[in-house]
């Protein structure tokens, strides 16, 4: 590569050399690299027949073994320190969730059941937001357990929506990244970003976080999308933070703050994955 530059990113010709396999070590033209960036969730499994040595992110990270829901037990004790530390709710940086295991949505007995947690979850939220004057009907996303992408998710304000679903949205569910099967789901809390562009679409930040630090921002945008909707869909485009500075300051507060706390909580995960 020619050069790089802290603002605008590589600069110059990217030169593609081609890899080969020594034993389980990568080498690029007779050496070893020092390191290696990893842009893989690992959904479909391990680094197969490659050495993990110099790779980041660890490899153990990868989703053939890690759940979300299991990130959210490394990640509440932390938000619940730092909210006591700060004397706010934590429910304030951290939404409520359970877990259905072993393909809860396939089998009409175990639906049946998963309806019932839901409408309970609801009711729940539904008493929370009253105590707290939230004038808002309480929504839960029902995701893959496992993975990113933004394949298997859908809203429900009702346990009964899920005892109705179509074959289509039934398919939708069960369908992970590279065809692969969903074991178990994450019934979420959902939460309306309260950021929107002038127009009245939706927006979400996403942050780049470097050795801990929250260091680079840029902003899905969805204008065909609601203000509780899964904005991860092709009608989303992108804006950097140096295209539009309206919702740093949003930014580089609560969702800097959260997102460094989830680094912590990666880290533990991390930590806890070598020990096992």
């Amino acid at each position: 590569m020619d050069g790089f530059d802290a603002l605008n990113g590589i600069q110059g010709p990217l030169a593609l050399d081609r890899v080969e396999v020594d034993e389980d070590i990568l080498m690029v033209q007779g050496k070893q690299p020092d390191f290696i960036l990893l842009n893989n969730d690992l959904t479909d499994g391990d680094l197969q027949g490659l050495s993990a040595q110099g790779v980041l992110p660890s490899p153990q990270m990868g989703w053939y073994q890690r759940k979300k829901s299991q990130h959210f037990e490394f990640l509440r004790p932390l938000v619940e320190e730092i909210s006591e530390i700060i004397g706010i709710d934590p429910w304030h940086l951290i939404c409520d969730s359970f877990v259905s295991e072993e393909k809860c949505l396939e089998k009409e007995t175990c639906r049946i059941q998963l309806a019932s947690d839901v409408d309970v979850f609801l009711a729940i939220l539904t008493e929370r937001y009253a105590s707290l004057g939230i004038d808002r009907e309480p929504v839960a996303y029902v995701k893959n357990n496992r993975g990113t992408y933004g394949l298997g998710i859908m809203t429900v304000t009702s346990g009964n929506e899920l005892l109705n679903l179509s074959n289509r949205k039934m398919k939708k569910l069960m369908y992970g990244k590279g065809s692969s099967d969903t074991e178990d789901f994450l019934i979420q809390e959902g939460v309306p970003t309260l950021m929107k562009t002038d127009t009245g679409a939706p927006v979400e930040p996403v942050v780049y976080l470097v050795d801990g630090d929250a260091s680079s921002w840029f902003y899905r945008i969805n204008p065909k999308k609601d203000e509780i909707g899964n904005l991860n869909s092709p009608s989303a485009r992108f804006v950097t933070s140096e295209e539009d500075s309206t919702y740093m300051t949003h930014a580089h507060n609560w969702h800097a703050l959260l997102s460094e706390l989830s680094m912590l909580a990666m880290g533990l995960e991390s930590a806890a994955l070598q020990e096992s």
